[in-house]
């Protein structure tokens, strides 16, 4: 299973998710997490479709900060555990390989000084 973490410090523009879909060919992982996607929940959605996943899980962002998306394809089974601005936590169960386990999102807090707060 092919996972892709990356921090794409905003998808406001056009430009910068069709790097991200170009990306996406390339690599062609199951799960994407993306940190600082600084959109909202439903401009998210747009963006998942467009990026050819089917499900999403999305913590919106705080003002013109923040935001994390976890995106995965449909043969894969995701279950929420907990999330915060900071953080998203699931279970993850492949029927392909029968096994589950825990997959935890996390940014923490760029301000190097509030680190701890993350």
């Amino acid at each position: 299973m092919k996972i892709l973490s990356w921090n794409v410090c905003g998808l406001e523009k056009l430009r910068a998710v069709r790097h991200l879909r170009s990306k996406l060919r390339g690599v062609r992982p199951q799960i994407l997490f993306l940190i600082e996607t600084k959109v909202s929940a439903t401009r998210m959605e747009k963006n998942r479709k467009k990026c050819g996943f089917t499900h999403m899980i999305d913590v919106a962002a705080d003002g013109s900060h923040g935001s994390l998306s976890l995106c995965w394809s449909q043969n894969i089974m995701v279950t929420l555990c907990s999330f915060s601005s900071s953080h998203i936590d699931v279970t993850v169960s492949d029927p392909d390989s029968n096994n589950t386990w825990r997959l935890t999102g996390f940014y923490g807090n760029p301000v190097t000084s509030q680190r701890e707060l993350s």
